[in-house]
């Protein structure tokens, strides 16, 4: 028999979620199984922390088998991380397993109080997940269930509070004993500070001495950044040339061996050709002789040589001999570089590095050192380590940098305007059950066999969104970088802001919207006055395309992590491909990965938003959310201890940390003024009773604003001048220091 649309449509929501949970489940055993099997033999993409490290940094081997590893991973103390990885590592864990905790109490509030409030009793048509949804409670005589909603709101909200709280205070600590800490104190950019819009009347070592000679311990050291573009171009010059010689001999050696094998083997055959009876001086194995040119000319003749064309892109142009011309070309611009080097200092750019003798004299200096005239030294920079620096990004001046900050940002605003059109799209596939009753010639995809229709609803809307969003990074960065922000590190912390809000927006605000006008739109046109109203009681229905792409990132997302099938694949095209020269065999060989945060923890933060917004309108989002942060709790801990090395250069002592939590209050503040308005659109059916109900979430995002200005203002100035806290125990030790620094205890006190 036929089945019409609206049958089709009425029953889809099920299907949809079983699909995306059988799917991703699919995908989930496939690489848990492929990372189990591939953990016992490939060392190197799955353990390299416990044998390519130091010592001292190498991480413990986990217990061999299937499932030993699990408990002892998860027994593991996290506080080693920090030494091996970094603060940034661990407080990303941090974060994780404090979202496991809210959702862990989210989950068993929500299943005990709201869902038998929504289903027990409740006279509705809803099947399946509806079931327990929102959306089940319509009639007048059940609108009084809805005061369970707000008690467990404001139970759940006061108890995201406490641990924000607890986690903040923890971070300080945290962070307070990781920055003086033997590891990172003694690193040279721990106490290297980079001054900004620095004037000319300071651009002299004397004069920038005198002028910082106020911090306690003084100045070791101080650098000007200055115009050496002549330089910085011959040397760069030389890298590429030093590279393509470096490929060239590779390439000659590699042919040199292959021609004395193939003399070997020809040798071996020439030497079993002889007669027996006949007795031959010669050796069976041909005898090696030692490394020289002439050997070389005979193993590999000038014809076979690399060889090359001068001109554009190498296609035009003489042809020469690629290892002699660049052996010239070398030696040319080595010559040419001392040249320029003896021509004495460039100009002034207006960018100083000062290494203090002290920890503390650095950090005195970033927060102290200031200018009579507007904009000038008004931007210093803790942490600056030359290999985490945007050279090119120290030239502007402070009037161009804001200039730059500006509109870097209008065009991420522009960014996120165009990108509403494909994100839209995805959005109303997310709810094509009911669009396809709606549009006429959609409605073969409700009729289509089964799993087609629950496959496009249900696993294509989660997959194109997160290939959507895999490309706004790159083009984050670079919007970042042109912000003329100095350096690496903070331009990921940037990406991390713009990548957010990309993703709430996107992700989550424009998704809910389109799924709802998918589902009103009927409504919408037949009675536009009810508008509002129609698309506010349509927007818990959302809910079934963020269940799915919960699934998707919390399921196959954690499960894809742990696999590492991507940098798998990756590692061995390297290896074969890449891995020529010694250079870049040394790279594929020792060089572990590391992970950038600034595009992993907005995700995570993402997916923490949706979970708060849909908590109490769908309470099975809870379960997902906990299940999926277990996993990434999981292969994120594994990640770190076993696989990434963070380098030292790209620390920021846990400065995302704060900014997600930050971000957690996003989430509430959604959750509270949705259920505001669904109950104030709730006036016609229970006037009193809603008013009152809307005016209570309305109170809770009062409270909530206090609460985030409230931390906001206890721990920032903590956050920002945090060496204050530990500066009388720093002082303590200060005189015995200085006395080393200075040679005596009397230049000590007088500094």
């Amino acid at each position: 028999m036929s089945v019409t649309a609206e049958q089709a449509s009425s029953k889809n929501t099920t299907k949809t979620f079983i699909t995306a949970l059988v799917v991703n489940g699919g995908l989930l055993a496939a690489e848990v199984g492929s990372f189990l099997i591939l953990k016992q033999k490939l060392g190197r993409i799955y353990s390299p922390r416990t044998y390519l490290p130091p010592p001292d940094k190498r991480a413990q081997e986990l217990p061999k088998g299937l499932w030993r590893w699990v408990p002892a991973l998860i027994m593991s103390p996290p506080e080693d991380i920090i030494h091996k990885n970094g603060l940034d590592s661990y407080m990303f864990l941090r974060f994780v397993r404090m979202l496991i905790w809210i959702f862990a109490v989210f989950t068993f509030v929500t299943m005990v109080t709201i869902v038998p409030v929504n289903v027990v009793g409740v006279q509705s048509s809803n099947t399946g997940l509806e079931r327990i949804s929102w959306s089940n409670i319509s009639s007048e005589q059940d609108q009084k269930r809805f005061a369970a909603h707000i008690v467990v709101v404001y139970l759940l909200t006061f108890f995201v509070f406490y641990l924000i709280r607890r986690e903040m205070l923890h971070f300080i600590h945290m962070r307070h004993q990781f920055l003086i800490s033997k590891s990172h104190s003694r690193l040279a950019q721990a106490r290297t500070v980079l001054i900004t819009s620095v004037p000319n009347e300071l651009a002299n070592e004397h004069d920038m001495r005198e002028f910082a000679s106020f911090i306690p311990g003084g100045v070791d050291r101080v650098w000007f950044y200055r115009d050496k573009k002549i330089l910085n171009e011959l040397f760069e010059e030389r890298q590429e040339l030093c590279h393509k010689l470096e490929s060239a001999e590779a390439d000659v050696l590699k042919q040199a061996m292959k021609a004395w094998r193939a003399k070997q083997v020809a040798h071996k055959k020439a030497f079993k050709r002889k007669p027996k009876d006949e007795e031959s001086k010669e050796d069976e194995e041909l005898v090696s002789c030692p490394p020289s040119h002439e050997l070389l000319d005979d193993l590999v003749p000038l014809t076979k040589r690399p060889t090359h064309r001068t001109g554009f892109l190498g296609l035009f142009g003489h042809k020469v001999d690629t290892l002699d011309w660049c052996r010239d070309e070398i030696s040319r611009l080595n010559s040419a570089i001392e040249e320029e080097r003896e021509k004495g200092e460039g100009k002034f750019l207006g960018s100083a590095f000062v290494r203090c003798n002290l920890q503390i004299g650095a950090h005195v200096l970033a927060q102290c050192v200031s200018y009579h005239e507007p904009l000038t030294m008004i931007d210093k920079w803790m942490e600056a380590h030359p290999k985490d620096v945007v050279w090119r990004n120290l030239d502007d001046g402070a009037l161009e940098m804001r200039g730059r900050y500006l509109t870097s940002w209008l065009a991420t605003i522009g960014l996120i305007i165009g990108w509403a059109f494909p994100v839209t799209f995805i959005g109303t596939l997310s709810n094509i059950d009911d669009l396809c009753v709606k549009v006429r010639w959609l409605r073969w995809v409700c009729t289509a066999p089964d799993p087609v229709p629950a496959l496009i609803q249900g696993v294509l809307p989660p997959a194109l969104l997160a290939g959507l969003f895999a490309l706004l990074p790159f083009i984050l960065r670079a919007l970042a970088w042109y912000e003329c922000i100095p350096r690496y590190s903070l331009i990921s912390v940037s990406v991390y802001r713009r990548f957010f809000l990309f993703l709430l927006i996107h992700g989550f605000l424009i998704v809910t919207l389109s799924s709802g006008i998918t589902s009103a739109i009927q409504d919408i046109i037949e009675q536009p006055t009810q508008t509002v109203q129609q698309l506010a009681q349509q927007l818990p229905g959302a809910s079934i395309f963020f269940l799915t792409y919960m699934l998707a990132q919390g399921f196959a997302g954690a499960g894809g992590a742990l696999a590492q099938l991507m940098p798998l694949v990756m590692h061995y095209i390297r290896k074969w491909f890449l891995g020529r020269t010694p250079r870049q065999a040394f790279s594929v060989t020792f060089m572990m990965p590391s992970v950038d945060f600034g595009v992993i923890l907005p995700r995570l933060s993402l997916l923490a938003t949706i979970a708060f917004a849909y908590s109490v309108l769908n309470p099975l989002i809870n379960v997902m959310a906990l299940i999926s942060y277990i996993m990434f709790y999981l292969a994120f801990k594994f990640l770190c201890t076993q696989v990434f090395d963070q380098p030292d250069q790209l620390e920021t002592g846990g400065l995302y940390f704060p900014m997600a939590v930050s971000n957690l209050f996003v989430g509430l503040y959604i959750q509270q003024i949705c259920l505001a308005c669904l109950f104030f659109l709730k006036v016609s059916v229970t006037r009193t009773s809603s008013i009152i109900e809307g005016v209570l979430m309305l109170i809770l995002v009062a409270i909530t604003i206090c609460v985030q200005i409230y931390i906001h203002h206890s721990f920032d100035r903590k956050l920002r001048e945090l060496l204050k806290l530990c500066s009388s125990l720093i002082l303590q030790s200060y005189h015995h220091v200085s006395s080393h620094v200075f040679g005596d205890e009397e230049n000590g006190q007088a500094v």
